[in-house]
């Protein structure tokens, strides 16, 4: 069983480590109008099972962009990000 599967609950500092953003794309802001779009993109990363695990967690019911970023490699984060802000990859800088 992978880390992402078994490990789907975030501790507070955890949380504020998210909040704090990624360094190469500063800090983060959640409320981005393209949400459903990352949170497929987090699915397609992921699958299905962990992804509906982690998104009924008491922490992904009220964040899901912490357990996304918990559960992220800082590549798929970074897309994850971008397609909250942009609603998709389109542009994205390589």
């Amino acid at each position: 069983m992978s880390m992402a599967e078994t490990q789907l609950e975030l501790l507070p500092e955890q949380l504020e480590m998210v909040i704090g953003g990624a360094p190469t794309l500063g800090v983060y802001r959640s409320g981005f109008r393209y949400k459903e779009e990352s949170l497929r993109f987090f699915q397609s990363c992921v699958g299905k099972d962990v992804y509906l695990k982690a998104i009924n967690s008491d922490a992904g019911r009220t964040h899901p962009y912490a357990v996304a970023r918990a559960i992220l490699n800082q590549a798929d984060w970074e897309k994850y990000v971008w397609i909250e802000e942009h609603g998709s990859l389109e542009g994205f800088p390589k």
